[in-house]
């Protein structure tokens, strides 16, 4: 496994304008995204192509917004794998379930696998949700316009009523009405994810190597990898991070370290 983690240095940028659309938020809910997902099921559109899922599906092409969107959705809700369009084992739990309580489970997971829901959920626990405060909080957060801010809102209330999260007095519950299984691990206040939440405990095969870009050893790139590699996963390594990295021209000011490493 390579992870790596960069402190980027201070500078000042052109605010960005808000964006129309954004790939990190469902822009169709959860019960489109289902049918979705069941009508490449049902076609056998797992192993295919895109442009094939696409037009058996009936649109133009992959990158067409409704398709994309959907397709984007039902990723997000882990309904969907990539590259391509197969259906994952949580799609497989709601559509064939073969145990009690799976396809209830399986709702539950697909509506807390997308992190801001998770989290809006927790906030908002017993309460009932504003859409207004809720497109606000995404317009601000992902740097959405309002119109696109405001069809995530309603499309997270959508997908939160589907899945059984908006009780009949329409406040947020933790468990289904007419089930005991529970919806989510949910607390009553939100809590903030760790840095280190995602970081592996060490182990004997793999070893952590910093690279100081800078004099001062302010800006460095921490690479955690196994002891050993292969020329083919070498390259594999420099193409991932040349697509992870913002390449700017050398300033005059920059001071760069050679094998600064620790």
């Amino acid at each position: 496994m390579l992870t790596a983690s960069i402190s980027m240095r201070d500078s000042t940028r052109v605010p960005e304008s808000k964006k129309e659309s954004t790939t990190e938020l469902p822009m169709v809910d959860l019960e489109e995204a289902i049918g979705f997902a069941l009508k490449i099921h049902e076609k056998g559109l797992e192993t295919a192509s895109l442009i094939e899922v696409a037009k058996s599906c009936g649109y133009a092409a992959p990158t067409s917004t409704p398709f994309y969107r959907r397709l984007g959705a039902a990723r997000l809700f882990k309904l969907l794998s990539s590259p391509k369009a197969a259906l994952t084992a949580l799609a497989m739990d709601y559509f064939k379930p073969d145990t009690d309580g799976a396809k209830r489970k399986a709702l539950n997971d697909a509506i807390c696998g997308v992190n801001p829901y998770s989290e809006l959920l927790n906030k908002n626990l017993g309460k009932r949700l504003n859409q207004e405060l809720i497109r606000n909080s995404f317009a601000k957060t992902y740097g959405l316009t309002d119109a696109c801010a405001i069809q995530c809102a309603r499309v997270a209330i959508a997908s939160f009523k589907f899945a059984g999260f908006i009780g009949s007095d329409g406040t947020v519950v933790s468990e289904s009405p007419d089930s005991n299984i529970p919806l989510a691990k949910l607390s009553s206040a939100p809590q903030k994810a760790s840095q280190d939440d995602n970081v592996e405990p060490p182990d004997q095969d793999h070893q952590a190597h910093t690279l100081y870009l800078d004099s001062a050893r302010k800006r460095k790139i921490t690479v955690r990898a196994p002891l050993s590699v292969t020329k083919a996963e070498l390259e594999r390594i420099r193409a991932w991070l040349g697509l992870q990295l913002i390449v700017e021209e050398p300033r005059a000011s920059d001071s760069p370290v050679a094998d600064a490493t620790g």
